[in-house]
């Protein structure tokens, strides 16, 4: 669907969601946009970049922002086109809000009046509210690590435990590499366009930066966090396996004693001590029991009862 969402003095602002095959023609028809460009800007796959065609008068802006899906929180690319003057958006389901966000951020920047913004600026602007996204998600990451974390040493860990915290991982990794690339992206459109635009519009190119560059820092640290806290469960989950193996294995030395005894009892050899009284039935099961307690000490003064 295409939406003229607002109308500039200096431009036009066109946001294309769930792009159809009428939509791209329309695009190309009326708007005079490069299927390549169109292709690029709704690629659910498309790396962070900037692509140019200066030929077409296109200049593509290709960014990660977060997704929202269910309980997963992911990363998914959209697209800010630059294009004979106006300025196009494009996303998808998971990520159509940033519409509403890029109209209204709600943050300190200051947006100039209709009649004087650009569309750089004005997509500047909106860009640090999705920016300042990351940091909310790398926060609300550490409470739902602090939770599990608060547990560790106090309950029995748990597989839904360890699956939580190698889905925080996931999210984190996602995150973490959707900053770097964002950084990288930002830095080379200010670079590109520092000569054609405004002194406070790198400003605001630069506030954007700086937001990345925090959420970015704080999201190596919430995963050397969460990765410390995986490797501690993994630590004592194999030193509860290793008290497991220890455990069984002084049952099976143990058990052995009676299977000692009673295999002699039972070759029917003569002259075996109180084999042939009435009460040998006993005696051998007192001879067992005596065994195994002494087995039992030795193992006891060796060490392998310690946890």
């Amino acid at each position: 669907m295409i939406e003229t969402v607002k109308k500039f003095k200096k431009f036009t602002w066109y946001h294309v969601s769930n792009l159809t095959t009428e939509d791209n023609q329309i695009l190309v028809d009326e708007h005079h946009l490069t299927n390549e460009i169109v292709g690029y800007a709704v690629d659910h796959n498309e790396a962070v970049r900037m692509e140019y065609d200066d030929a077409a008068d296109e200049s593509l802006m290709v960014i990660d922002v977060i997704s929202y899906r269910d309980d997963i929180v992911e990363t998914r690319p959209i697209g800010i086109l630059f294009a004979h003057g106006d300025l196009y958006t494009f996303s998808h389901s998971v990520t159509d809000y940033v519409q509403a966000v890029i109209l209204d951020p709600k943050n300190r920047q200051r947006r100039g009046d209709d009649s004087e913004i650009s569309a750089i600026d004005f997509i500047m602007t909106g860009l640090y509210s999705l920016m300042t996204r990351y940091v909310d998600q790398v926060t609300e990451i550490n409470r739902k690590r602090r939770v599990i974390q608060s547990q560790l040493g106090h309950h029995k860990r748990t597989t839904k435990q360890m699956n939580d915290l190698l889905r925080l991982q996931t999210q984190m990794i996602y995150i973490q590499n959707s900053l770097a690339n964002n950084q990288v992206m930002l830095n080379a459109f200010k670079q590109d366009f520092k000569s054609k635009i405004a002194h406070f519009e790198i400003e605001h190119i630069d506030d954007v930066r700086v937001e990345v560059g925090q959420a970015e820092h704080m999201a190596d640290l919430a995963m050397a966090v969460i990765n410390s806290v995986s490797d501690a469960y993994g630590n004592l989950s194999n030193r509860d396996l290793n008290w497991t193996m220890k455990v069984l294995t002084v049952y099976s030395i143990v058990l052995t004693v009676p299977t000692i005894v009673s295999g002699f009892y039972g070759e029917n050899v003569k002259w075996l001590p109180y084999a042939a009284t009435q009460d040998g039935w006993w005696i051998t099961l007192v001879i067992t029991l005596i065994l195994m307690a002494l087995v039992s000490l030795i193992l006891a003064l060796s060490g392998f009862f310690r946890k």
